[in-house]
């Protein structure tokens, strides 16, 4: 009698085991058909990063040999012409101004500098 009820008990989990795997086949190969359309959107992908990566490096190139090779020199305006024109901040590389009571900053090393000056200010 308690065979019988073993072996009844290994058929269910067996049943129920078998059952089991045959709703994660199908879940896997539902699984498997969506990937297989999205290859080509994520192989756009990766060649877009690619192409970010290679811009990025070609960007920081161009920024090193700019560093590297000296500013040309420009002949000062006429006078007439330099008080009617406008230097935008970014044309000029003068240190930063204050204007108003409020200090230009032009990177982050600066805006850390200012920072500490300005709590070491308020705690004297």
């Amino acid at each position: 009698m308690m065979a019988t009820i073993i072996d009844s008990l290994i058929v269910v989990l067996l049943i129920g085991s078998i059952g089991y795997g045959y709703v994660v086949s199908m879940k896997l190969r539902k699984l498997t058909a969506t990937l297989k359309q999205l290859e080509p959107l994520v192989e756009q992908f990766s060649s877009a990063v690619d192409k970010s990566e290679q811009s990025v490096h070609h960007m920081r190139e161009s920024i090193e040999t700019a560093q590297r090779a000296p500013a040309p020199v420009e002949a000062p305006p006429p006078p007439e012409e330099t008080a009617a024109s406008f230097a935008s901040r970014r044309a000029t590389k003068q240190a930063p101004a204050e204007r108003n009571g409020v200090r230009v900053v032009r990177d982050k090393k600066e805006m850390v500098r200012a920072f500490f000056e300005n709590s070491s200010a308020a705690k004297g």
